[in-house]
């Protein structure tokens, strides 16, 4: 008998009648609006951040919010009359401390709020024998990071990485006035690639496809951006112009990337409630790249190899970089649902790098082109709710003493292929044009909502063989099993 049979199914969505009521007493909403999200889908965890935030923001009383929380019924709110009675004393502020997926400490009015977290992954890979990979285990990610509001509409975000002598990751600030328009300025992420843009501790494998790890290439990069959000969360949108460098790295020249993305939910706010967590959306980026140069011990120099590659989820290097000079253009599209238990999602990404004046005699080399894309989904086996970019709560933990269970399993699935060659003529063989397809299929475990364990079988495929075209010189596939211990708080 399989130990991972089902268990009983989370509760996919919360009674948020009596919040509603509370909120139309309250005149945070008006009759109109409460039938229209009446009855919309809530897991326990969503309702009660919900009332966390509502309580922050002095909406709902400490009792109103604890009545909420546990279940009971709230009180009625008493109507307010016409002639107010005299203003009362001004509640003392208190700190709070606790933990909520984070540990924070806070301001009972929840003006500002210190919230710190973090994460330590560790993967191993196994290969078929024949390869010129070697098994191994890494430290991924150990990571140590802080989010302070102040006066909840300004943000700083802080995160380092110390598996990484420059590891500093997301360092910015935030002006959020109005859900239609917030600031950012700093270093954070490009906003460019759907599955870039989820923390890599909710993916559904181990590692992001090739073609998102290979041409999201820098993923995080210094600058300003302007994001925001209409009709609810209808259209959201982000537009940016960063340095073009990367991560940690000053800028040497005037050019800069312009990135600009949108994102259509169209259910967000009506419509058939399985189609909710439908979402569809895409990017762009332009801006010109320099060329770089080594200097070697004679004094001579020679151009840095400074292109996207072709790298595969193992780290194999299937295409090498280039010598890059002018403009470098990068699209991006995705779809997505996600509805209960189930999730499916696609992308498709296109780059085109110029190599101008690289050749002989200063002559422009043939651009270095390449497009790729994946399609996958994931199911969790014991019925909760698939979370985007979030933990899953497993309604049944493993080491619960009062809900005793195997935690949380998910399996998953995907397709990718990735294809790189110099210019959109250029021929089919091994110097100019390769392609990589691949097959994973995986399952996840989680415990508990700190734990995660991941578990990979890639198969992948190279149109090329032989030494630095494919892991074995000898075939054009390639078996390989990825694993993933991971641990946040």
């Amino acid at each position: 008998m399989s130990i991972i049979a089902p268990a009983t199914p989370a509760p996919a969505c919360g009674d948020n009648n009596g919040l509603l009521e509370i909120l139309q007493q309250k005149h945070v909403l008006t009759p109109r609006e409460v039938e229209r999200v009446k009855g919309r889908p809530l897991t326990p965890e969503q309702q009660r951040d919900l009332i966390d935030v509502l309580r922050e923001k002095g909406v709902l009383t400490r009792d109103e919010a604890t009545k909420l929380t546990s279940g009971a019924p709230p009180a009625p709110t008493p109507v307010v009359p016409a002639v107010a009675a005299p203003a009362a004393a001004k509640p003392t502020v208190l700190p709070q401390v606790g933990y909520k997926e984070g540990f924070f400490l806070r301001t009972e009015d929840g003006n500002f709020t210190l919230r710190f977290n973090g994460r330590v992954a560790s993967n191993f890979l196994f290969f078929e024998p024949g390869t010129t990979q070697s098994d191994s285990q890494t430290i991924d990610r150990a990571r140590l990071g802080f989010d302070a509001t102040l006066y909840r509409y300004f943000l700083a975000r802080l995160e380092n990485d110390f598996t990484s002598s420059s590891g500093l990751r997301d360092a910015y600030l935030a002006a959020l006035p109005i859900p239609e328009l917030n600031l950012q300025l700093g270093q954070f992420k490009v906003p460019f690639s759907y599955e870039e843009l989820l923390s890599k501790r909710y993916i559904d494998f181990v590692e992001r496809s090739a073609v998102v790890n290979s041409t999201v290439n820098p993923s995080r990069d210094i600058g300003v951006m302007a994001h925001g959000r209409f009709a609810g969360s209808v259209l959201q949108y982000q537009l940016a112009l960063m340095n073009g460098t990367g991560q940690n790295r000053s800028d040497d020249n005037s050019d800069k990337d312009i990135i600009g993305r949108l994102v259509l939910t169209p259910f967000a706010d009506g419509g058939p409630e399985s189609l909710r967590g439908f979402n569809l959306g895409g990017a762009v980026t332009w801006g010109r790249q320099a060329s770089e140069t080594s200097t070697q011990a004679n004094g001579s120099t020679t151009p840095v190899k400074n292109s996207i590659s072709g790298l595969t989820e193992t780290g194999f290097t299937f295409f090498p970089a280039v010598p890059r000079h002018g403009d470098r253009l990068r699209a991006a599209a995705h779809v997505a649902w996600l509805e209960g238990p189930y999730s499916l999602s696609s992308e498709y990404i296109q780059t085109q790098e110029a190599r101008d004046g690289l050749g002989p005699n200063g002559v422009d080399l043939p651009d270095l082109d390449s497009d790729g894309a994946y399609v996958g989904g994931t199911w969790m086996i014991t019925g909760e709710c698939k979370p985007l970019n979030s933990r899953v709560h497993p309604a049944h933990p493993l080491w619960d003493l009062t809900n005793p269970g195997w935690g949380a399993w998910e399996a998953a699935l995907r397709y990718e292929y990735f294809k790189l060659r110099h210019g959109p003529d250029a021929p089919t063989d091994a110097a100019t044009n390769n392609r990589y397809d691949a097959i994973a299929a995986g399952v996840n475990w989680y415990p508990n909502e700190f734990l995660r364990f991941s578990l990979n079988y890639l198969y992948g495929n190279f149109a090329q063989r032989g030494t630095n075209l494919s892991p074995n010189p000898d075939k054009h596939s390639n078996n390989a099993v990825l694993g993933r211990a991971q641990l946040e708080f």
